[in-house]
């Protein structure tokens, strides 16, 4: 009779102690981070609206991409996530940077607690069009650029 008791207040203690466990979304403790190359500098920090409510299922960040080299057209961001259990990445956003701006800066992107990498690929053209011996335009050569964060 006494281990009966014994087990219903211990089994009442745990539920009180252990049921009152509050979660948080994840959030990496080195923010702002950031990673950069001879043409261009990512960084990742914290949002830029502080009354966000606290989510579980998704982290917000604020995200810039800023030109450190020459001037460059057609320049493009792409963010995305991956899905878990599959090797699969999917857009969060695309943003085409216009050639009077060497930068671009989103404020506050949401980005699932699932994802282990947020990865940020800038494309651009270092020149409009080429021309060739004959006086016809080509497009011009394409560059990419991947930065990869982890984000657990």
């Amino acid at each position: 009779m006494k281990k009966a008791h014994i087990l219903i207040v211990g089994s009442c203690l745990c539920s009180i102690i252990f049921g009152s466990v509050n979660t948080y979304a994840y959030t990496p403790e080195k923010l702002p981070t950031s990673q950069s190359s001879d043409h261009w500098k990512v960084k990742i920090d914290k949002p830029d609206v502080k009354n966000l409510k606290d989510n579980d299922e998704f982290n917000t960040y604020s995200i810039d991409v800023r030109n450190l080299g020459s001037n460059v057209y057609d320049a493009t961001v792409e963010i995305y996530g991956d899905e878990p259990n599959t090797n699969t990445k999917s857009e969060l956003i695309t943003f085409e940077i216009p050639e009077s701006q060497n930068f671009f800066h989103h404020q506050n992107q949401p980005i699932s607690v699932d994802s282990k990498n947020i990865e940020v690929v800038v494309t651009w053209k270092e020149e409009p069009f080429r021309v060739m011996k004959d006086g016809k335009k080509y497009p011009a050569r394409k560059f990419r650029q991947t930065f990869l964060f982890p984000q657990k």
